[in-house]
């Protein structure tokens, strides 16, 4: 396969290792809106280094993965749908409902495939639990709790293009407990603390939530 990549930074510089390594990718062209951090990725890895997104679907590509700020998400979703190839893309799908909703309907309207990266989905112990509970071997469901606990945070320069730790960090909660249990949410409330480091106050986010 030939495979796009959109976005060097943290997690695609993370992609383009995987995906270098990959037995069925036979070769990897990758892209940033920094063309030097691409450029830099490419040539550690052995891959081609587009300068820009418009150049790297001008390759004939089978598939693309989208590891791009999270603002981009959604233009580059619809675009890859339009272009008739499969996608896989970091969470979240965009900023806000509209924005997702028009994504997934490029996605459906091109009758292509879009795979969101909840990785949780593939944790030996996520799907343990979501295999008891709808056995039914833990009896009635009453409570779910889910923590998720960062071992550090990100970067600063990453906080005002990450959406925010409700949609950048919390979606895998969301994502999880509606996955193990089966059901759907029906009422919700949130609260968040900023009493963590300076820089999650000056990209207007929280630090706990």
């Amino acid at each position: 396969m030939r495979i796009g990549l959109i976005g060097t930074g943290r997690i695609g510089s993370f992609h383009a290792g995987v995906l270098a390594r990959h037995p069925e990718v036979e070769s990897l062209v990758v892209a940033d809106a920094d063309a030097s951090r691409a450029a830099g990725v490419a040539g550690a890895l052995g891959a081609e280094a587009a300068p820009d997104v418009t150049a790297l679907f001008a390759h004939a590509l089978d598939a693309v993965v989208i590891a791009s700020a999270t603002a981009a998400h959604a233009e580059l979703i619809a675009r890859a749908a339009g272009a008739g190839l499969p996608a896989f893309c970091e969470k979240p799908i965009a900023l806000d409902v509209p924005g997702t909703a028009t994504a997934l309907s490029a996605v459906a309207e091109a009758g292509t495939e879009l795979q969101l990266g909840f990785m949780r989905r593939f944790d030996p112990g996520y799907r343990a639990a979501r295999e008891a509970v709808r056995a039914g071997r833990l009896g009635r469901l009453h409570t779910v709790r889910a923590a998720t606990s960062d071992p550090a945070p990100p970067p600063a320069a990453y906080l005002p293009l990450s959406g925010g730790l409700f949609r950048d960090c919390l979606v895998h909660d969301f994502d999880i407990v509606r996955w193990v249990t089966g059901r759907e949410v029906v009422e919700v409330y949130a609260t968040g603390s900023d009493a963590g480091p300076a820089m999650f106050r000056e990209a207007g986010d929280v630090s706990t939530a």
